[in-house]
């Protein structure tokens, strides 16, 4: 067994300014990067109403209004009245003229003749009204986005 050397005296000497903090030394810190962190790293699965991506204001709107069921009557009553749907989406809407007027705005982009989208939207509306309690009708709006061919 050796004896410990004792350290040199400008190590043990007392500090000059007692009360002060000890500032810090940069050190490089490594990290771990996503693949790396592998199982510890997961991100929270995207949630959907009617297989439509939802933002968490539709989503947290939908879930205090009990909406869940209606939005998607709502997405399959489009997708069987419109024949060439081209994207469907949904947002939270706030009507700024009106308060507590909110609502999900279901925009439906659509291709086909004047008439035929005019016809479409006249029967979504008719099996809307028919299908959708009245308390829930306006929380929920169609957003007809339309490219009309000749």
């Amino acid at each position: 067994m050796t004896t410990p050397k004792p350290y040199p005296e400008a190590e043990t000497a007392s500090a000059t300014q007692p009360n002060k903090v000890a500032e810090t030394v940069a050190a490089p810190y490594l990290t771990r990067t996503k693949i790396e962190r592998g199982t510890f790293y997961r991100q929270p699965a995207p949630r959907s109403i009617a297989g439509l991506p939802a933002s968490d204001d539709v989503w947290n709107f939908a879930q205090e209004h009990a909406l869940m069921p209606h939005i998607e009557t709502a997405v399959r009553l489009a997708r069987a009245h419109f024949k060439e749907i081209r994207k469907i989406g949904l947002e939270y809407g706030i009507d700024p003229e009106i308060p507590h007027w909110d609502s999900i705005e279901m925009n439906l982009y659509a291709t086909g003749t004047m008439d035929e989208l005019m016809q479409a939207e006249d029967n979504y509306r008719r099996a809307f009204i028919t299908t959708v309690p009245d308390e829930y009708r306006f929380r929920i709006c169609l957003l007809l986005w339309a490219d009309v061919k000749e």
